[in-house]
């Protein structure tokens, strides 16, 4: 009896302290932007609460769409701006580690043990950030024994890649011709030879500042680097050799060409290359209704043979035409089974799983000289994404011999990288007078 009055006691003392808490001075409604209470930290709009009846427990009350122990988690961030480094997002990839895992702790570089995790947006969960500013959010993935840093699916605000204009299908090969609008990730490449520019290649708008196109449009003799200074890069352009208000022209800062690019198999292995561009005042390319920019494949992403793509540039209308096409050409071609490809129609050592094949059922279309390192892009999830690059074939429009692309899921971790050691260079240069 005197332990059940013992606990009746206490119990109804510690109610009353706690509707004193409550009813007193230490329930305060929340700060607009950010609860100042020092041991809460809460973000957000967050509101800081002592829970006193558990030995003084601080807990914050996160707004809508906001979670996480400090309401640091926006729920509602679905893409990022500029390079992401404020993105607080819950977006994330199947291999992404937790940034408080024991192994990411010991060997990464950037973990929920800094001290500055909540500012650079770590603690105990896997999203995608982008703590040292990189171009864009990435997480830790292991691969082997090794942690690496893998950049993340996420759209950039403000810009939608793999949306045109209009959309039309033409044929390159002895075909018709198509409005830059339905194509304007396109790029045309030009060297300058003895003070005249030449068309030398295609390529394909994926961001801004960066155009992809084939690694061979750049082979030389000679192991010196490229002269960047002959080449341009125009987008918009429907006319190859006029010159009108669609267009932006583009000096070349880099050509950073795959290390392991070969020829020697016969076929174009590693056949892929980029190039930064960037305007005479610095600018780098502006979207319009002329220019966009083309959506990069979803890491793994396989599509099913005989999937409808589209390829386009101003390269020859047939094999044995003097001169490339004066307007931009767009093809319709079907991806092939990389089997038969191998094996029907190459062979495996020509043809390597870096490449997938493509082709008219009826063979009477096909990318022809001129068209190297323009894109194929195949539509998916409602955007038209680069699933290949065009590299090499036996000839144009010949039976049985489908052209050969450069596979772009196979160096998605490259085209990141290599864009990366760019920016993060640019980044400690001086700025230019």
């Amino acid at each position: 009896m005197k332990l059940l009055i013992f606990l009746a006691v206490t119990l109804g003392t510690l109610v009353t302290g706690l509707d004193s808490v409550y009813s007193k001075k230490y329930y305060r409604l929340p700060y607009k932007h950010r609860s100042d209470h020092k041991e809460c930290h809460c973000l957000n709009g967050g509101t800081c609460i002592t829970y006193y009846l558990f030995s003084r427990i601080n807990r914050c009350i996160c707004p809508d769409r906001y979670f996480g122990i400090h309401c640091e988690l926006d729920a509602d961030s679905t893409c990022y701006t500029d390079n992401g480094e404020n993105y607080r997002g819950m977006a994330t990839e199947d291999e992404c580690l937790p940034w408080d895992l024991p192994s990411v702790i010991r060997r990464g570089r950037y973990h929920a043990d800094l001290k500055n995790a909540l500012q650079l947006g770590l603690g105990k969960h896997s999203y995608c950030r982008n703590p040292n500013g990189r171009s864009r959010p990435w997480c830790y993935t292991k691969k082997g024994f090794t942690i690496q840093e893998t950049p993340c699916n996420i759209e950039k605000c403000g810009r939608e890649c793999g949306q045109r204009s209009i959309s039309k299908y033409f044929k390159i090969v002895g075909g018709s011709q198509a409005e830059v609008e339905s194509q304007p990730w396109v790029a045309g490449i030009f060297q300058n030879i003895r003070g005249v520019d030449h068309f030398l290649c295609g390529g394909s708008l994926i961001d801004p500042c960066w155009v992809l196109t084939a690694a061979h449009c750049f082979q030389t003799a000679s192991k010196n680097p490229h002269n960047k200074s002959v080449y341009k890069v125009f987008l918009g352009k429907s006319r190859l050799n006029e010159t009108d208000d669609k267009e932006q022209e583009f000096m070349v800062d880099n050509i950073i060409s795959h290390p392991d690019f070969t020829d020697n198999t016969g076929g174009n292995e590693n056949d892929i290359a980029l190039i930064r561009i960037r305007t005479n005042s610095g600018q780098c390319a502006e979207e319009s209704k002329y220019v966009k920019t083309v959506c990069l494949p979803e890491k793994n992403l396989y599509l099913r043979d005989n999937t409808r793509c589209e390829i386009s540039g101003y390269g020859k209308q047939d094999y044995y035409d003097i001169y490339y096409a004066q307007r931009l050409m767009s093809a319709t071609v079907n991806l092939i089974s990389q089997t038969k490809c191998k094996y029907e129609y190459y062979d495996n050592i020509r043809v390597t799983d870096n490449m997938v094949c493509a082709g008219d059922p009826t063979w009477m279309t096909d990318a022809c000289k001129g068209d190297s390192g323009g894109p194929m892009v195949c539509e998916h999830n409602g955007r038209m994404t680069l699933y290949g690059i065009v590299s090499w074939g036996d000839g144009c429009a010949k039976e049985n011999k489908p052209g050969v692309y450069t596979r772009v899921t196979q160096y998605l971790n490259w085209i990141d990288s290599s864009m990366n050691a760019i920016s993060t260079k640019s980044r400690f240069l001086p700025e230019p007078k």
